[in-house]
């Protein structure tokens, strides 16, 4: 992604790297910034305290949430939500929101430290890229839901909830044209075909069965 995007005025005082805002829920750990790593604690802050997840401000009259299908299937999102203007930002220096990464890390980004939030990464390693759209909610909507079986756990925001206006962000990616093939092969049972066939060079003749049938 081009460095040296405008960055909101609200992201003025936040640290960059690359030329890149640093959101305020991204993990700092041995001296450095992990982008695409979560700091928990910030993380539950910005849910809890209504803040965004970009700048760590608090939020005005609209808020912004990055939803993929998953997320309305379990009827929540496991990221805060952001202003207006922080999520045009990360749309367009996010990877993974402006369409330029394909897939998810296989492995992730803050692998084994403490104080770090999935977010419900997990199964997502190493698989093609969601779709994301865009929901516009007010802060009235804004209403964070918690485990049912750990009460102080959080989950996310809700998405069970008035939505002003949807917006695509990106589409799916889908798996590369070999997977595709691979998994056709398989569930077709050409794998073990095609590997005991002799090779044939381009052009050659097939052989023929020259045994006489019987009469």
């Amino acid at each position: 992604m081009t460095a040296q995007l405008p960055a909101p005025i609200r992201c003025a005082d936040r640290p960059t790297l690359g030329g890149l805002v640093v959101p305020w829920i991204t993990l700092h750990a041995g001296g450095r910034y992990l982008f695409g790593a979560l700091d928990k604690d910030r993380r539950d802050r910005a849910l809890a305290e209504r803040r965004c997840q970009v700048c760590g401000q608090s939020f005005d009259e609209r808020i912004c949430l990055a939803v993929r299908p998953a997320d309305v299937r379990v009827g929540y999102t496991a990221e805060p939500g952001m202003h207006p203007e922080c999520l045009a930002y990360s749309v367009r220096a996010c990877p993974m929101l402006s369409g330029e990464a394909t897939r998810y890390r296989a492995t992730p980004a803050a692998s084994g430290l403490p104080g770090v939030a999935e977010a419900g990464r997990g199964p997502r390693a190493g698989r093609p890229a969601d779709a994301f759209d865009a929901w516009w909610i007010t802060p009235g909507s804004y209403r964070v839901k918690t485990d049912p079986e750990h009460p102080g756990q959080l989950l996310g925001v809700d998405l069970d909830v008035p939505v002003l206006r949807k917006r695509p962000i990106r589409p799916a990616a889908g798996p590369d044209l070999d997977s595709l093939l691979a998994l056709a092969r398989q569930a077709l049972g050409l794998e073990y075909a095609t590997s005991s066939c002799p090779h044939q060079p381009d052009g050659a003749p097939h052989p023929r069965n020259t045994t006489k049938e019987n009469d």
